[in-house]
């Protein structure tokens, strides 16, 4: 099969599209034809081999355990081992292999467990490959988080690929939501369903006044001190985006132990 393949780290010129072996799924496997995927921040990090510590994970000189990257996808099922229950051949389905990447090809073996679910009908392949990295994030940070209905939340970053989502999510559990983005993003997030924008070129959200039961970060650029001015008592600050560098992770680890 092909395969968008990277054998060092470096620019988009690594990686090279190559002739690999088609897996073949074990009894409790699904093998997917990949019609769509993505190239989402994740696959970046891991072909610039930033932060550093990637290479922990993936071979310090160069690429070994992971050389085709992919996080996202959506297809069609092509066969399916013999004690497979929930899905069958020719169902449409879309999912992702999570760190194991290996989406930037033809074919992806999954277990039949894995984070893979029945495409929904009113959705192109392309448009379900791109659910899932920041739909997910955001349904699974917001539940973290223990959002109800009637909160106020507040999402930086709300035009980006959690963003988008968070912003969705939050009006579909019942809060009020507050967007922040950027001049040219204020329409999009209107028209995602947040109740109020501001435009964090313009105007900085701690110095409004406002507080909220939740500030919900997708960037990694609220602030940390401001992000707490705005809460109320005993709400949550959920931090999901982030330079990635190990520094910047300790310094979080510390602020939160702090806070």
């Amino acid at each position: 099969m092909k395969a968008a393949v990277y054998r060092r780290y470096g620019p988009p010129e690594v990686v090279q599209i190559e002739d690999i072996e088609k897996p073949i799924p074990k009894d409790n496997q699904v093998l997917v034809r990949i019609h769509a995927t993505t190239v989402s921040a994740g696959d970046w990090r891991m072909r610039r081999a930033v932060p550093f510590i990637v290479r922990f994970m993936t071979g310090f000189w160069g690429p070994k355990k992971i050389q085709v990257l992919g996080m996202e996808f959506a297809g069609k099922v092509e066969s399916v081992g013999k004690a497979v229950t929930r899905f069958g051949e020719g169902d449409q389905v879309f999912g992702s292999t999570g760190f194991k990447f290996g989406a930037h090809a033809e074919y992806v073996c999954l277990h039949e467990d894995a984070l893979l679910a029945i495409k929904p009908v009113n959705m192109t392949f392309e448009e379900a490959a791109a659910v899932l990295f920041g739909g997910v994030s955001a349904l699974h940070f917001l539940r973290k988080a223990n959002i109800q209905e009637g909160q106020k939340v507040l999402i930086y970053g709300a035009s980006g690929s959690v963003g988008v989502f968070a912003v969705q999510l939050a009006k579909h559990f019942g809060a009020n939501v507050t967007g922040v983005c950027s001049t040219a993003n204020l329409d999009l997030v209107k028209s995602l369903g947040a109740d109020e924008v501001v435009d964090y070129t313009r105007e900085d959200f701690s110095r409004a006044g406002r507080v909220y039961d939740m500030v919900f970060d997708t960037v990694g650029k609220s602030g940390f001190s401001r992000s707490l001015k705005s809460l109320k008592r005993g709400g949550f600050y959920v931090r999901v985006g982030g330079s990635g560098r190990l520094l910047s992770i300790l310094g979080g680890i510390l602020q939160e132990k702090w806070a």
